[in-house]
């Protein structure tokens, strides 16, 4: 299992980016619609997000049968803030090129032991 920690502050400055075009989806209802439409790549979830919302993003994904990166890290309050949205934990990428960027930088904080 995977290690939850905070989330490398080069993923929050792609997720800043992202959301800056017009490709991130913020909250679970406008992942799940993006996710049914195919526009998301890669799904980064707070680790204090509710149980019951990783577990139904996570039942969405399998029901679209797409293999959809799905990233724990990092506090609602922080990816918040770094974005400038309301507290929300469920955030839907929707460029391959940013998502290719983030599963980039998150495979090495895999390697490495969250302090």
């Amino acid at each position: 299992m995977r290690q939850e920690c905070a989330l490398n502050p080069r993923i929050l400055n792609l997720m800043q980016l992202a959301r800056k075009a017009g490709k991130l989806e913020a909250g679970s209802e406008a992942c799940i619609r993006a996710m049914h439409r195919g526009h998301i790549h890669t799904i980064v979830v707070a680790s204090d997000a509710a149980q019951r919302s990783k577990d139904r993003i996570k039942h969405e994904l399998e029901k679209t049968g797409k293999a959809t990166p799905f990233i724990i890290g990092g506090t609602k309050d922080e990816i918040s803030l770094a974005l400038g949205l309301k507290n929300t934990g469920i955030f839907g990428i929707c460029d391959k090129n940013f998502a290719a960027g983030i599963a980039k930088h998150y495979s090495g904080d895999v390697e490495e032991p969250c302090k």
